[in-house]
C-alpha cells in the first residue's frame, strides 16, 4: 500500500484498486514466466524421447522466441487501438493453450508448434503489462512497480526449477504442463473480472492514439539505441541459455542430476528475483543510466567466467555466477523504465516494442549460435560461451548511450489528456 500511496493523483479508493491490479498482473506474469522457462527442465527427456541432437532441439526455442520478436511492433500497434487489459488476457489464454498442446504433443513437430503458440501468447504479455501499469501508476513509482512485477516473474521461474523438477521426476513431464496450461486459462477468466470492473484514472498516461509516431521514435538516436542494445545483451543470452542448454551443460560439465542442475537454475532465478526490485528502486532514486551501467559490467564478467572456466569453477563461484546472470536479467526491466523516462506517452509503446523485439531476437540468435557451436566441442566446452560474449559486449554498450539527464526521478510528467473511459 505504501507504493500505491505515493502514486500521483490517486485517491485511497483508487490505491486499493491499483493494488488489486498489481496483484493480478503479478500473478499472470508469475505463471507466464514459469511456463516460459519450465521446458528447459525437460530438454534431456525430449532429446531421449524424440531421438534429437541439441542443434535440432534449438528449433523449440527459436520457434517460440522468433514469433515473439516478430510480433512486438504489431503488439505495440494494437496497444494504441485496444485496451491493453484485453490483449493481456488474450495472450494469457494463448499461453495456456500452447502449454496444453506441449503437454499432449506426440512428436517433436507438435512440440515446436506448441512453443510457437506460446510465443504468440508471450508476445502479448509484457508490453501490455507495462501499459496496464502505466494506466495506474505515476512516474515516481513506475520503476518500483515494474521491479515488483519482474520479481513475480522470477518467483514463477523459481518454481520451475527444483520444485517442478521433483514433480516431473515423480509424475513425468506431461501432467505438470497440463495443470500449468489449465491454470493459465483459469487465471485469465478470473483476471477479466478485475480488469473490466474499474476504469483507471491516470492523467500522465494515454492508452489510445490515432497514429503511431514512427518518425519521432526511429529518429530519436541514442534514446532508442541505448535501450535496444541493453535489452539485446541482457535478456537474450540469459533466456537462450536457460531455455535450452543450461541443464544439459550442468549435467555434462559438473555431472549433476536433473534436480541438481535445476538448483543452479534456481540460483540464477533468485538473482532475477533480486535484480528487478533493486534495479527499479535505484532507477526511481538515481535515474536509469547509472544502475544500468553498473549491471552491464556484472553481466560481461559473469559470462566471461563461464567462457574461461566452463567446467572448473568451484561450486560457490558457479552459484555466484548464476546469481549474477540472473540479477542482470532481472535488471533488464530498466529498459522499459528508461523508455518511459525518455519518450512521450504516445511514443512509448512503439519504442518498447522495438526494444523488446531486440531482446528476443537476441534469444533466437543465442540459441542458434550455441547450437551451431556445439559440433566443435561438447556441452561442457567453452565454445558455446565464447560465442555469447559479443552479445554481452553489445549489451554493455547500451546503458552508456542512455542520456543521464533524462531520469525517472527528475523528468516532469508530460502534459497529456486523461485516458479515455468510453472503452
Amino acid at each position: 500500500m505504501e507504493i500505491l500511496g505515493h502514486a500521483l493523483g490517486m485517491e485511497s479508493k483508487t490505491q486499493r484498486h491499483g493494488l488489486l491490479i498489481l496483484l493480478t498482473v503479478a500473478s499472470i506474469y508469475g505463471l507466464i514466466f514459469m511456463e516460459r522457462t519450465a521446458p528447459g527442465l525437460v530438454t534431456p527427456e525430449l532429446l531421449r524421447r524424440f531421438h534429437l541432437v541439441p542443434t535440432t532441439l534449438t528449433l523449440m526455442t527459436v520457434g517460440q522466441y522468433l514469433i515473439y520478436a516478430l510480433m512486438q511492433v504489431p503488439v505495440a500497434v494494437g496497444g494504441t487501438r485496444y485496451r491493453p487489459e484485453l490483449l493481456l488476457l488474450v495472450g494469457t489464454v494463448a499461453d495456456g493453450l500452447g502449454t496444453l498442446l506441449f503437454s499432449w504433443s506426440p512428436s517433436f513437430f507438435w512440440i515446436v508448434t506448441s512453443r510457437v503458440v506460446v510465443g504468440f501468447g508471450d508476445a502479448l504479455i509484457w508490453l501490455n503489462i507495462v501499459a496496464v501499469l502505466g494506466r495506474w501508476f505515476g512516474y515516481r513509482v513506475f520503476g518500483r512497480v515494474l521491479g515488483l512485477t519482474s520479481m513475480s516473474g522470477s518467483l514463477g521461474a523459481l518454481a520451475a526449477t527444483v520444485p517442478l523438477a521433483f514433480w516431473i521426476d515423480q509424475s513425468g513431464w506431461r501432467l505438470p504442463f497440463t495443470i500449468l496450461g489449465a491454470g493459465l486459462i483459469f487465471l485469465a477468466g478470473l483476471s477479466a473480472l478485475v480488469f473490466f470492473f474499474w476504469t483507471p484514472i491516470n492523467p500522465d498516461w494515454q492508452s489510445r492514439h490515432d497514429k503511431l509516431p514512427w518518425r519521432q521514435v526511429l529518429t530519436s538516436g541514442r534514446r532508442l539505441t541505448g535501450p535496444m542494445l541493453s535489452h539485446f545483451g541482457f535478456l537474450g543470452p540469459f533466456l537462450g541459455f536457460i531455455s535450452v542448454f543450461a541443464v544439459p551443460y550442468l549435467r555434462a560439465a559438473y555431472h549433476l542430476s536433473e534436480v541438481g542442475a535445476s538448483t543452479f537454475l534456481a540460483f540464477g532465478l533468485v538473482g532475477s528475483l533480486i535484480g528487478g526490485p533493486v534495479a527499479g528502486i535505484l532507477a526511481d532514486r538515481y535515474g536509469v543510466a547509472l544502475p544500468y551501467r553498473a549491471v552491464a559490467g556484472v553481466n560481461v564478467l559473469a559470462w566471461a567466467a563461464l567462457a574461461i572456466f566452463p567446467r572448473h569453477l568451484p561450486t560457490p563461484v558457479l552459484a555466484t555466477v548464476f546469481i549474477g546472470l540472473g540479477f542482470c536479467n532481472g535488471a533488464s526491466v530498466l529498459t522499459f523504465a528508461a523508455i518511459r523516462a525518455l519518450f512521450q506517452p504516445d511514443q512509448g509503446a512503439l519504442a518498447s516494442g522495438l526494444a523488446n523485439s531486440f531482446g528476443f531476437f537476441s534469444a533466437v540468435l543465442v540459441a542458434l549460435v550455441m547450437g551451431l557451436a556445439l559440433p566443435a566441442g561438447t556441452l561442457a566446452d567453452h565454445t558455446e560461451f565464447v560465442v555469447l560474449l559479443p552479445f554481452c559486449v553489445l549489451g554493455g554498450m547500451g546503458p552508456f548511450l542512455i542520456p543521464r539527464q533524462d531520469t525517472l526521478a527528475r523528468r516532469p510528467a508530460p502534459k497529456s489528456p486523461a485516458p479515455r473511459t468510453d472503452e
